[in-house]
């Protein structure tokens, strides 16, 4: 697919298409830094704008053009088809082999990137023969693809993607924004769950081992994210804490401006929860670990890959809401634990996961594909996940 284009200047600025959920907050992270970088950035979303968009950036709104469910990703790919041949960019970036991969693979331009997310290749792909078709396709047509943890990549591999094609790159954390803070304050026994309320973050664990934490904790107070809701859910949610008599104990908190009021909710918390049944590498939980925060989280391969166990968090079985409520309990309970913890989490955010040293890791790979390179990561063996 890639012909070498050795006289590109790869210096110059770019214009890159990216096709990702517009409302996500990761999307909007992601086109600000390279807006910033000077670059032209074009946002195809497959979602309706609910959010205010970075400066700079130019939407293209394909649920205009038709949402019906049946044959919408045929109508957005020739769409799309027809805005390339527009804008022209230098490179087409789909977030997420699922949705956005489809559309791109669909939409036959090069160099096309696309970047796993986590579910996208750990859940869906796993759901039917179809989904798994669909993303062995898109992987093929890609010219490139980033995985943010090795387990994706492992995932990406088993689904027939050449190891060279392939690369483990991080988001990292902005840590001029999530860091302590000289003002924060944490309380002991605050304790923040930072997922979403849908199914694969298991809130119905959540619920469940909060009682169990009040019954040796009357003092802990939970506060819990809803800033993306399954209606049902968050109703069984409820009803399972107002069943355990813990509904007094509890405050939910829903969207927030930007990220500073999050890296200061993060900053309230002296616990964080993260239980669920697959990730890749979380956001939300490096983030929270940059502020200060210690995580418990689910038992995962790609979290092991961040996290030691009683070193730079706790971990607890995946669904297990008695040993999620100990570990609670644990780190409530013992000072020095927690503190020991904080440090090490603090140290390794600002030592590995700088978002500033990732990004530009991105930005040589649009660079690299740009020119018609297959991108090189310096520290990459031929065959190897990297």
């Amino acid at each position: 697919m890639l012909l070498s284009s050795p006289h590109v200047d790869l210096t110059r600025p770019m214009r890159l298409c990216i096709i990702a959920n517009p409302n996500s907050i990761h999307t909007q992270r992601w086109v600000r830094f390279f807006a910033q970088r000077g670059h032209e950035v074009h946002l195809i979303g497959p979602n309706p704008l609910t959010v205010t968009l970075p400066a700079g950036i130019e939407f293209h709104d394909l649920t205009q053009v038709t949402n019906r469910r049946k044959f919408r990703f045929v109508v957005w790919s020739l769409t799309l088809r027809r805005l390339l041949r527009t804008i022209r960019p230098d490179v087409l970036h789909a977030h997420q082999v699922t949705g956005a991969g489809w559309l791109g693979a669909g939409a036959g331009f090069h160099p096309f990137l696309v970047t796993s997310w986590g579910s996208d290749l750990l859940v869906s792909a796993r759901r039917s023969p179809t989904q798994r078709r669909l993303a062995s396709l898109v992987l093929r047509r890609a010219d490139y693809v980033t995985c943010v943890s090795e387990p994706l990549a492992e995932a990406a591999l088993a689904l027939g993607l050449d190891p060279l094609r392939v690369e483990v790159v991080h988001w990292g954390v902005d840590t001029e924004v999530f860091h302590p803070a000289a003002y924060s304050n944490p309380q002991p026994s605050t304790v923040l769950s930072i997922r979403a309320i849908r199914p694969l973050y298991n809130p119905p664990v959540i619920a469940r081992a909060i009682p169990a934490v009040l019954a040796q904790r009357p003092d802990a107070r939970f506060v819990i994210r809803t800033y993306s809701v399954d209606p049902n859910l968050l109703a069984e949610f409820r009803g399972l804490v107002e069943a355990g008599g813990a509904s007094a104990a509890i405050e939910y908190v829903g969207d927030l401006p930007d990220d500073r009021a999050i890296a200061d909710l993060y900053r309230q918390a002296a616990v964080v929860i993260s239980v669920p049944s697959s990730d890749g590498t979380p956001q939300s939980v490096l983030e929270a670990m940059a502020c200060g925060a210690v995580p418990v989280l689910s038992d995962l391969p790609a979290l092991r890959a961040w996290v030691q166990h009683g070193i730079q968090g706790l971990f607890v079985p995946v669904g297990d809401d008695a040993a999620l409520a100990d570990a609670v309990v644990r780190l409530i309970a013992n000072t020095d634990l927690r503190q020991t913890i904080r440090d090490a989490a603090i140290r390794l955010v600002q030592e590995q996961a700088d978002s500033r040293l990732w990004m530009e890791r991105y930005e040589q790979i649009y660079q690299q594909l740009a020119a018609g390179q297959l991108p090189r990561h310096p520290a990459s063996r031929p065959g190897k996940v990297r």
